[in-house]
């Protein structure tokens, strides 16, 4: 029991901080125009937010799991240090609209046994992302809204599965789109699209059969690298109040054309994440945001 509330707390952690970071301002307006956004950001914030998600056990898996519980969060608005409607990252700005920094991800842990493809083969431990990122600001089609590429390389390691384990390396470059002032004021939105294509050692974590898991439904597989996957998101968040915000985030994923899309594993071509949740602020610091 101890075991499942520690998987589940560290679940609405990592989903936390995927979904519900505050937005920042956008990084090709004057420096007036910026003040005027951050101004109302403390530089830091520590909060507590209830998270609903539901989420697949893996990439391509038809099998879901649905949780709700709170969890605790941070967030830092710096120069170097920032965190956005983009995540957490670790920044340095070349030009207005060139950034390179250090950026992070992660995925949660599945355990086989709730698994129909992967019943009788090893748990899937948590993944923890991490590596470089060229973040490059485009042209926006509003004054206040902000359009960005991302282009992140993270190695990738498992926790728990036992141990700590390499593996492998993926680039998931993606393109956002951010409005913050979307029909309301206290609206924002976020849409983006990403593609992933991943080594062959992650590729086999998730897709690769060993002979001794082999069954008549499930022959044994050796993953190739290449294309995993592609998807579309879209998040909505609303202030309520400068310590209390409401958000629902969806995305939708298609597996078609993956490179193994032929193993036993890939079950569906098609997937979703969906959170829905409020968080509240109680720690701000008294001094505000730092312009971007």
């Amino acid at each position: 029991m101890r075991a499942e509330w520690r998987r589940r707390r560290a679940a609405a952690a990592t989903l936390l901080a995927l979904a519900t970071a505050p937005c920042a301002a956008a990084p090709t307006l004057t420096a007036d125009d910026i003040a005027a956004q951050t101004e109302h950001l403390p530089k830091w914030e520590a909060g507590i937010a209830l998270v609903a998600f539901s989420v697949p056990d893996y990439p391509a898996s038809s099998d879901y799991r649905t949780l709700a519980l709170p969890a605790p969060y941070f967030s830092y608005h710096g120069r170097v240090l920032r965190t956005d409607d983009e995540g957490s990252r670790v920044r340095r700005k070349l030009s207005p609209r060139i950034e390179i920094g250090i950026s992070g991800g992660g995925a949660l842990a599945a355990d086989s046994s709730d698994s129909a493809a992967r019943a009788g083969m090893p748990d899937l431990g948590y993944l923890v992302e991490l590596g470089p990122n060229l973040r490059l600001s485009l042209a926006a089609p509003a004054p206040r809204a902000r359009v960005t590429l991302n282009l992140p390389l993270r190695g990738i390691v498992s926790l728990g599965d036992p141990g700590v384990n390499w593996r492998g390396v993926m680039f998931a470059p993606s393109l956002s789109y951010w409005q913050p002032d979307f029909a309301a004021s206290s609206l924002a939105l976020r849409a983006s699209f990403a593609a992933e294509f991943a080594s062959r050692a992650l590729q086999d974590y998730f897709y690769g059969v060993a002979p001794q898991y082999a069954t008549a439904q499930r022959p044994a597989y050796t993953a190739d690298a290449g294309y995993l996957g592609s998807s579309l998101g879209l998040r909505l968040t609303h202030t309520l109040s400068p310590r209390l915000r409401a958000f629902v985030a969806l995305r939708y994923y298609n597996y078609a054309g993956a490179a193994n899309a032929d193993s036993p594993l890939s079950a569906t071509e098609h997937g979703y994440t969906a959170a829905l949740g409020m968080s509240w602020s109680f720690l701000q610091s008294p001094q505000a945001a730092l312009p971007e």
